[in-house]
């Protein structure tokens, strides 16, 4: 019987309700916590604890388990855009359509928020309730994932304009695919189902980087009042984009075969449909 097809809007609601409740457990002093609840509780479209709990609907993993890994994935993810936000690294006033953390408190404040947020994901993991050697390995991965993209980060700063892709391919893969592949995976480490957990990675790689080229077409064509952040940031920071070698054109149609090509890869029909209806929210967004 084919299982139905998760739908991100109903997901989102479920989600935001279940991270609300999750951080309004954290046990720090008030003030510390409104400004850590902050960017993780100011919008967003859930893409990534979306992808982990289709993965994981699809191969039977239960609903409290999935969560907990969408929460863990979406407070590092939080908090590296607090950081990216600064003014030492994309210097943006505005996230989500909102002001930046460091707009909305202070510098300082949003340093150490981040700082917060990008640690914690490893408590939340500690505390799933599944096998121990499997826990371990799900840690180490997201331990070696997160330190990618740190170094991503990095790269990404540091980045001076080449004459080829391989530059910006690496730098879009530690920064952005490198989480992805996390999502894509991550479910089936949980499952003890470690050559799809392997396969799906590369997938989830695949992916972050369509994903990546998509953002980057929007950074440059789109207006602050639909990209929630000041566009145009990439191309006046020098910062690495595909948009350098071809025409926004080209890249969205480069995207969309590479998109129908990751599919075939894919052998739950109910995560195709799933992707499918996410790829359109993510070209029309």
């Amino acid at each position: 019987m084919k299982t139905k097809t998760l739908k991100i809007n109903d997901f989102r609601k479920e989600f935001d309700k279940f991270l609300r409740d999750h951080l309004e457990r954290l046990m720090v002093c008030s003030s510390f916590s409104s400004i850590i609840n902050y960017t993780p509780l100011t919008g967003g479209k859930r893409l990534r604890p979306y992808l982990i709990a289709l993965f994981s609907q699809a191969i039977g993993l239960p609903s409290e388990l999935y969560m907990k890994l969408g929460v863990a994935v979406e407070l590092f993810h939080s908090g590296s855009l607090i950081h990216d936000d600064l003014p030492a690294i994309d210097n943006d006033d505005f996230r989500r359509g909102k002001p930046s953390l460091h707009k909305a408190f202070d510098e300082a404040s949003a340093i150490l928020a981040g700082d917060f947020l990008m640690l914690y994901p490893v408590k939340v993991l500690q505390e799933l309730t599944i096998n121990e050697h499997l826990k371990f390995l799900l840690i180490n991965e997201w331990i070696r994932t997160a330190l990618s993209i740190i170094e991503g980060e990095y790269l990404d700063v540091t980045y001076e304009p080449s004459s080829n892709t391989k530059d910006v391919n690496r730098i879009h893969r530690l920064k952005t695919a490198e989480l992805f592949g996390f999502c894509f995976s991550s479910p089936f480490i949980c499952a003890d189902r470690m050559e799809e957990a392997k396969k799906m990675k590369e997938t989830g790689l695949r992916f972050g980087h369509i994903f990546q080229v998509l953002d980057d077409i929007k950074d440059k064509l789109q207006p602050i009042e639909i990209l929630g952040k000041t566009p145009g940031k990439d191309e006046k920071l020098n910062r690495p984009s595909i948009l350098r070698f071809m025409s926004p054109e080209e890249a969205l149609n480069t995207s969309e075969k590479d998109f129908k090509t990751l599919l075939e890869n894919i052998e739950y029909p109910e995560v195709c449909e799933g992707l499918k209806k996410l790829w359109k929210l993510i070209v029309k967004a």
